[in-house]
């Protein structure tokens, strides 16, 4: 039964590898505040709706989005639906700053890469303005993903080797358990003595 248990459990680990290897994207759960501005920008760049896009752009950077929008969404346009990647809050000395945060929407469409880069910070008690977006096409995905998705690989085969060594030492516990009488207290050996028989000679 403990054989069993380890040979499924093993195949249970490695289908869980390669699943996680796989070349999907995953999907990163946004915070609720960041996702309520980013979601409706890359909508509306996508039906090209440039009004709705400003809606929440910073009057600094809305000049720049005008000029970039009718390319940018035209990317968007021909491309699948793009999912969010990579959340990246601003790294400063006392931790990350969730008050700046770079969001990056990715999608795969064939042997191209299409990137959503979305920039945000949080006035003092106000809410998220973006300050900067951009759409890209590549032949590789971004940096940050391919670097994301090598710990996710190297943290995976970590968890591997992990439960690989957990199993076998609970196979082992189990090996012993099932032995300890013969180990505490070995089956004693039967002594056999020999029984001297004497033989009187009839008179």
């Amino acid at each position: 039964m403990a054989r069993i248990f380890l040979a499924v459990a093993l195949v249970a680990s490695f289908f869980g590898l390669t699943s996680c290897m796989s070349d999907d994207i995953d999907k990163v759960n946004l915070p609720t505040d960041v996702a309520a501005i980013s979601d409706p920008l890359i909508a509306a760049v996508k039906r090209g709706d440039q009004k709705m896009a400003e809606k929440h752009i910073a009057p600094a950077f809305v000049d720049d989005s005008r000029v970039q929008f009718a390319e940018m969404s035209a990317l968007l346009k021909k491309a699948p639906p793009l999912v969010p990647a990579l959340y990246v809050p601003k790294q400063e000395t006392f931790g990350p700053n969730k008050d700046e945060i770079s969001v990056t929407y990715i999608a795969q469409d064939g042997k191209k890469w299409v990137s959503a880069e979305i920039r945000m910070y949080r006035p003092e008690r106000g809410a998220f303005e973006i300050e900067y977006w951009d759409v890209k096409e590549a032949k590789e995905p971004p940096p940050l993903l391919a670097h994301a998705k090598q710990m996710r690989t190297f943290t995976n085969w970590l968890m591997v080797a992990i439960t690989i060594s957990a199993l076998l030492g609970l196979a082992l516990l189990i090996w012993i358990v099932k032995r300890r009488t013969h180990l505490i207290a070995p089956d004693a050996v039967q002594e056999t003595r020999r029984v001297a028989s004497t033989v009187r000679d009839a008179d």
